[in-house]
């Protein structure tokens, strides 16, 4: 499978390259070509020559893709998908991005007019694009220490099941990492305002590269009473 990560040079698109790398044939965009061959071969020193990854500009990423993951800043939106829509013909997005402020004190969900950055995106992709939203509560730090195991849940929303079975698919390939469906794309806004949330949280009791894991009451109660056990 072809995957373009458009954005890709930062921390949550290194961690995609190295995560998928090894198995698929990955193309990190950008909007400076060098910039994305730097990052580029960042990932082949990690993973060895043998995987296929490769660094061009967020079009040409986006052209000769299967799927496209946007790993771009919710001001950068507009532009990986509206300004590049004749890139964009039939591939599968995902969109992993979060609109949210920080007031100075702690972050704050701050989604638009369409009530989540997915739905703005499905607003701005060409028709014929199918889009799922995910991985907004993974952490960029472990993804990409490839030994890491995530220990979390990837919340899914989509509306098309074959779009979310491939998403799911990628997901349950990173180490540990379960992939859950959580609705159609009208609720990715539940899932994008967990990100402000968990830093949130973090921040206030310093949990370092902090997830989110759904645990049944009786599967915790069973961990708890092997705990008190030992």
């Amino acid at each position: 499978m072809k995957i373009a990560l458009v954005g890709g040079t930062g921390d949550i698109g290194t961690g995609f390259a190295v995560r998928w790398g090894q198995k698929h044939e990955i193309i990190i965009g950008s909007r400076n070509v060098d910039k994305a061959r730097e990052s580029a071969a960042a990932v082949l020193q990690l993973l060895g020559a043998a995987a296929d990854v490769r660094g061009t500009d967020n079009a040409g990423a986006v052209a000769t893709a299967d799927v496209v993951v946007l790993c771009v800043p919710y001001e950068h939106l507009a532009f990986v998908t509206a300004d590049l829509k004749d890139s964009y013909k039939s591939q599968l997005v995902i969109s992993p991005v979060v609109p949210m402020i920080y007031n100075g004190k702690f972050f704050l969900y701050n989604p638009p007019a369409e009530g989540s950055a997915a739905l703005q995106t499905r607003r701005l992709l060409p028709k014929g694009v199918r889009l799922v939203s995910a991985f907004h509560t993974i952490c960029a730090a472990a993804l990409q220490d490839i030994e890491r195991m995530m220990k979390g849940d990837a919340f899914i929303c989509g509306d098309e099941a074959e779009a979310i079975d491939i998403v799911m698919e990628l997901a349950g390939e990173i180490k540990s990492l379960r992939p859950l469906k959580a609705g159609p794309l009208a609720a990715s806004s539940l899932v994008e305002s967990l990100t402000p949330f968990l830093l949130n949280v973090a921040r206030k009791n310093k949990i370092k590269d902090a997830g989110i894991a759904v645990v049944s009451e009786r599967k915790l109660s069973e961990q708890m009473a092997k705990i008190i056990k030992n």
